[in-house]
C-alpha cells in the first residue's frame, strides 16, 4: 500500500468509530445483501436485525461524510429486502437526500428458463444536504446517433450524461475481474463514481472492501481511500491484486498524481 490508500483488516463498525466526523467525500459501499448467498451474507436471524445493523453503520458514514458529499450503496432486487433498506434506512436518515436508483446491466452467467432473466444490479445514489458536486464534462460518452433528431438542438462535442441503466458486462479475461471474489464490481463503473463526485487527492470510503475494487479506482483516479475487509483471506488477496495492478503499466496514467 501506499500512504494514500489505507486499507484496515476490521469490521465495517469497528473500523468506522475511529475516523473523525466529516472526514471523507464520498462513501461507496457493496455491503452484504442478505439473500442466503454465501456465509459472510448470511450472519443475521432475520430480515429487521439485518436492518437494524444496516441503520448503524448508515448512520456512522453519515457521521464522517463531509458536508454536501455524496453516498452509494450496492444491492439487489432479487428479494424486497433492498426495497425495505432504501425506505427504512435510507429515507429514514435525516438530511440524505435520494438522488437515483442506478442499473447495472449485464448478460452473461447463467439463467432459468421459467422467467425472464435477472441480469443487473441496483445501486442507490444519495447525498448529504441537497446540493452535492457533479463534474459531467468528466464521465460523459458518445451519443449513439451523430446529429440530434431535434433540429433545434446540437449535441454535445465532449458527449452526453449516462443514463441510470449502465450496461457492462464483467468478462472473467479482464484485468477489471478477479476470479476468488465473487460479488465484485468492475473498476470503470466504480471510476465513473469516483471521478463524477470528488476531485484528484480527495478521499473515498469503503468500509466493505471485499475484492478491492474500490481502492484500485480510487488508486486509478488519484483519490485517496480508506477502508476495512473484515475477511482476512479477501484483506490480503485484495492487497496482492492492488499491488499487482499498480505496478503494471497499462493502469498508469496521468490523470493519477501519485504515480
Amino acid at each position: 500500500m501506499t500512504n494514500k490508500i489505507k486499507l484496515e483488516n476490521k469490521s465495517c463498525l469497528s473500523y468506522l468509530k475511529t475516523l473523525e466526523d466529516e472526514s471523507v467525500d464520498l462513501v461507496l459501499v457493496d455491503p452484504p445483501y442478505f439473500i442466503d448467498y454465501e456465509d459472510w451474507d448470511n450472519q443475521w436471524e432475520t430480515e429487521q436485525e439485518y436492518l437494524d445493523w444496516c441503520k448503524n453503520w448508515v448512520e456512522e458514514s453519515y457521521r464522517v461524510l463531509k458536508p454536501n458529499s455524496c453516498f452509494y450503496v450496492w444491492g439487489t432486487t432479487k428479494t424486497d429486502l433492498f426495497l425495505r433498506f432504501k425506505l427504512e434506512v435510507m429515507n429514514a436518515t435525516e438530511n440524505l437526500h435520494y438522488q437515483n436508483w442506478i442499473v447495472w446491466s449485464y448478460d452473461w452467467g447463467g439463467r432459468t428458463k421459467k422467467k425472464w432473466a435477472r441480469k443487473h444490479e441496483d445501486l442507490l445514489f444519495y447525498s448529504k444536504e441537497e446540493d452535492f458536486p457533479f463534474y459531467d464534462g468528466r464521465i460523459r460518452v458518445p451519443y449513439k446517433m451523430e446529429s440530434n433528431i431535434r433540429d433545434s438542438a446540437e449535441n454535445d462535442p465532449r458527449g452526453k450524461i449516462p443514463t441510470d441503466v449502465w450496461e457492462k458486462n464483467n468478462h472473467t479475461a479482464s484485468k477489471e475481474y478477479c476470479s476468488w471474489h465473487s460479488t465484485q464490481k468492475p473498476l470503470s463503473l466504480l471510476e465513473r463514481i469516483i471521478k463524477a463526485h470528488t476531485e484528484k487527492g480527495d478521499t473515498v470510503l469503503d468500509f466493505f472492501s471485499g475484492s478491492g475494487s474500490t481502492m484500485i479506482a480510487s488508486y486509478n483516479t488519484g483519490r485517496k481511500f480508506k477502508g476495512c475487509e473484515i475477511d482476512t483471506e479477501y484483506y490480503k488477496k485484495s492487497l496482492d491484486r492492488f499491488e499487482n495492478l499498480k505496478d503494471d503499466k497499462e493502469w498508469q496514467s496521468e490523470e493519477n498524481p501519485f504515480w
